[in-house]
């Protein structure tokens, strides 16, 4: 029973005989065990990984990573994957069967991969090995590997190569009648299609999946992700009805699953919800419920840009300075693009708050390319309206302090005779963007924003259009905040 006794004996056998031992005890534990595997799949990967059946450790291996995610122990589980890859990746010569459980293998990390947030890591594992899974012929674990690859380069900010790697996903499901890969296809190219302004064929495939979710009642995932994309398209289409309607269902779904990730993904909704109808305050509460809520380290990240909108619309600069931070130092180490162009974006609208217009409005531009680089469209509407607000304070907001004045004395004297054009161009640009996308709610902020630039220009005709405009929308919309804004601009008109 002594440790020491026990490494005496055990270093002073044979090689041969260590491995045959490692593998009668993970026999006879199969055995023995055989209702209740689950209980010793980490037991039964360190035998077999020790004895000679080294595809058996892998699988065990795979099965105790699974087990380890759907406790929310991530780390755990990627420690398990890990091992099983250090096994089987770098073997020479691999037979068909190994290619096979790699490939399976690589299907089942992308879970945890996402639940981690470690999207730089994951694309360039898997793109080391697309070759082995293109070449080796199966369409259906063809289809699933180009599903994880589409939301892993949906997360690092490019929705493009995102939406073509779900479509490729999407055909192979089909072409191998694989109903699971079409809906996880389908799951996720809501969110792809809703950065790029396709909002009525992500709905159509978040339909799609949400009918096949009935199929694999055991798959959480497949059931609250693709609702949580059209959720996450009615946001932008400004539909809050559906968008509560969905949050609603995700909450008790979790609830009764006592699933945190669909929790999060509904206090996340709702969070949205509050924010397009205008009450920050609410939506600042229910980000802050879906951040609690959260057990994965990505997750947790998920409801911060919208809770550092709150405090930035509600001019807590501060607040939402260390909001942004935060979400930049976690998303620019794991190349999660998305949230990182988010941050930059919002973190250069604080400095120009706080009165450094000339790096803030340089850092900005930069940011916009990078937007328009990797395909955003949505966000790149969103800073074309920010910009136009920008250039609008120049001539409707309160005059600059001296010390604002001497900061950025260059900048104002370069800019502020051209802030009028310069504010109605970038309106003009996010209006026609929204226009197209069919993106109501932001449509309408743009045309808010661009009628008090014309209102202060006594252009009151033009201002009257775009007030009135931007007042059907919001109240199609039942956004009462910004109805009621736009409702008083057009009384104050006369």
């Amino acid at each position: 029973k002594h440790p020491l006794t026990q490494e005496v004996v055990y270093n002073g056998l044979l090689k041969k005989e260590r491995l045959e031992i490692h593998e009668q005890i993970a026999r006879v534990m199969e055995r023995l065990f055989e209702d209740r595997l689950s209980e010793f799949y980490e037991t039964l990967a360190y035998h077999f990984s020790l004895g000679r059946s080294v595809n058996k450790a892998v699988e065990y291996l795979v099965k105790a990573g699974e087990k380890s995610l759907a406790r929310y122990a991530v780390e755990e589980a990627h420690e398990y994957y890990k091992k099983a890859y250090d096994i089987l990746g770098p073997k020479e010569d691999k037979t068909e069967e190994e290619k096979k459980l790699l490939i399976d293998m690589f299907n089942s990390w992308g879970h945890v991969y996402y639940c981690l947030g470690e999207f730089r890591e994951f694309i360039n594992l898997f793109n080391s090995h697309k070759d082995l899974v293109e070449s080796f012929g199966d369409e259906a674990r063809l289809g699933m590997f180009n599903a994880w690859l589409g939301i892993a380069n949906y997360m690092a900010g490019k929705p493009k190569d995102s939406y073509d790697y779900l479509r490729s996903a999407l055909e192979l499901g089909e072409s191998s009648d694989s109903q699971k890969v079409v809906g996880y296809a389908c799951s996720w190219l809501p969110w792809a299609c809703a950065y790029l302004g396709l909002f009525d064929e992500g709905l159509t495939y978040g339909k799609r999946a949400q009918e096949i979710s009935e199929s694999f009642p055991s798959d959480q995932y497949l059931f609250f992700k693709s609702l949580g994309g059209m959720c996450y398209v009615y946001v932008w289409q400004r539909n809050t009805k559906r968008v509560f309607e969905g949050a609603k269902r995700l909450l008790d779904y979790g609830e009764r699953t006592s699933n945190s990730r669909s929790k999060v993904f509904g206090y996340w909704m709702n969070a949205f919800g509050h924010m397009k109808r205008g009450d920050m305050a609410l939506a600042r509460r229910e980000s802050e419920k879906a951040t609690r809520a959260a057990s994965d380290p990505c997750y947790a990240q998920f409801a911060k840009p919208g809770l550092g909108i709150c405090y930035f619309m509600e001019g807590q600069l501060q607040e939402a300075e260390d909001i942004f931070e935060s979400l930049l130092d976690f998303s620019e180490k794991r190349g999660i693009g998305m949230f990182t162009a988010l941050a930059q974006m919002f973190l250069s609208a604080i400095l120009i708050a706080k009165g450094h217009m000339n790096q803030g409005v340089k850092k900005f531009e930069d940011i916009q390319k990078v937007l328009v680089k990797s395909h955003q469209k949505l966000i790149y509407g969103m800073s074309e309206s920010i910009l136009g607000l920008i250039y609008t304070q120049f001539i409707t907001g309160p005059s600059p302090s001296l010390s604002t004045l001497a900061k950025n004395f260059g900048f104002i004297v370069k800019n502020a005779p051209f802030a009028e054009k310069k504010a109605e161009q970038h309106y003009n640009k996010a209006i026609a963007l929204f226009r197209e996308m069919g993106a109501k709610g932001e449509l309408g902020d743009a045309l808010l924003g661009l009628g008090q630039l014309y209102k202060a220009k006594k252009r009151n005709e033009k201002a009257r259009e775009c007030f009135s405009e931007a007042a059907s929308f919001f109240q199609e919309c039942d956004a009462h905040v910004y109805l009621k804004q736009a409702e008083e601009a057009l009384a104050s008109l006369g």
